[in-house]
């Protein structure tokens, strides 16, 4: 999952981009809502949105996306700016919510299943480092944390092949990426961190990396007559995920939510042209919703609602209600947190370099 600031002037045409991150975390949120009733009540969350799991493999597919549309623009490739904007973007708000999970497992340790606040999970948990903890897994304190993990192991790989090696097609970048997912498929490793970094979800960033070349060998947003033909993968994306939403989370998942999460973006790009200033909204807020939501979804499965029981509601309305109980807590969260947070870290971080050399950036 990847953290971004309102559309810059560069890229200020790809509203499908934000919309689809919107749709995503929305997914996301749909599949935990479905999970821990289940969890809570015996229901079974494969009859409505199992496969809003697949919103994370979106997510993985647009960050592979949006590297490489960085990493390919015209111009010198400043590695330093590049990694100053990928920490400002997402290390603030991480850590301010993993330090909130880490004080409530502390003083109220009831909330939580399994969460164990140790301080070595904290360390762990705020390094992105998927390194097995206390509790015998390399899961962080924030839940959903997983997937950033791989995201800053992403954003390395392409800092140091484009970086010092030049490699501004990230061909070396999903070169590796092949490498280290066949290694494991082979190998089987035991160890916990391995395992987790040989995971063959690691194929959805070359997805993202194959779609933006594809996007910019058909012309980038001069679609013209390949409009019918964008309609069409987006539909035939769109639909083979809703067609296997029963299907449960496995190793091949690239395969059966990946490739689709490929068609819904390359057909997204040719289909979703159209300017909606609430959607885009919703796509700044896509990382304040992601990892704030499960507070919010936990809050009213295991508190709220059994104490509005002898209310009968159906549970479209359960949905409606804390889908947009999660939108306000996000949008607060953006306009509060994250978006303050970000920029002065940009400013701290960038600080240095402004007393000492006066050039222009090329960054994202």
């Amino acid at each position: 999952m990847i953290a971004t600031p309102p559309l810059t002037k560069s890229s200020d045409t790809l509203f499908a981009v934000q919309y689809l991150r919107a749709a995503a975390a929305l997914a996301v949120v749909f599949y935990h809502v479905s999970a821990l009733s289940q969890e809570t009540w015996g229901l079974d969350p494969e009859r409505v949105d199992h496969v809003g799991a697949a919103g994370v493999d979106l997510f993985f597919v647009i960050s592979g996306f949006i590297m490489a549309m960085i990493v390919g623009r015209p111009g010198r490739f400043d590695v330093r700016d590049f990694w100053i904007r990928r920490v400002a973007r997402v290390v603030p708000a991480y850590w301010v919510i993993t330090l909130l999970v880490f004080v409530l497992a502390w003083t109220l340790p009831s909330l939580f299943n399994s969460t164990v606040a140790s301080l070595h999970n904290l360390f762990v948990s705020l390094s992105f480092v998927a390194l097995e903890q206390s509790d015998g897994n390399t899961g962080p304190l924030l839940v959903v944390g997983w997937t950033l993990n791989y995201e800053m192991a992403f954003y390395v790989l392409v800092a140091v092949t484009a970086g010092l090696f030049s490699d501004r097609r990230l061909l070396a970048a999903s070169a590796v990426i092949i490498a280290v997912v066949v290694t494991g498929i082979v190998a089987h490793p035991a160890n916990l961190t391995l395992e987790f970094y040989t995971n063959p979800i690691l194929l959805e960033f070359v997805f993202g990396i194959l779609v933006y070349h594809a996007w910019k060998w058909g012309g980038g947003r001069e679609l013209g007559g390949r409009r019918l033909a964008s309609i069409a993968i987006f539909a035939l994306g769109i639909i083979l995920l809703v067609g296997q939403w029963e299907r449960p989370l496995q190793d091949w998942r690239p395969f059966f939510w990946g490739v689709p999460a490929m068609a819904v973006l390359y057909g997204g790009l040719g289909v979703l042209t159209f300017t909606s200033p609430f959607l885009a909204r919703l796509g700044y807020w896509s990382y304040a919703l992601y990892i704030t939501h499960v507070f919010v979804v936990t809050l009213y499965i295991k508190h709220i609602m059994s104490a509005i029981a002898p209310i009968s509601l159906p549970w479209q309305a359960h949905y409606l209600i804390m889908t947009g109980a999660a939108l306000a807590v996000a949008a607060g969260f953006y306009t509060l947190v994250e978006r303050p947070l970000s920029r002065l870290t940009l400013a701290w971080l960038r600080r240095p370099r402004a007393l000492s050399v006066a050039e222009p950036s090329h960054g994202a």
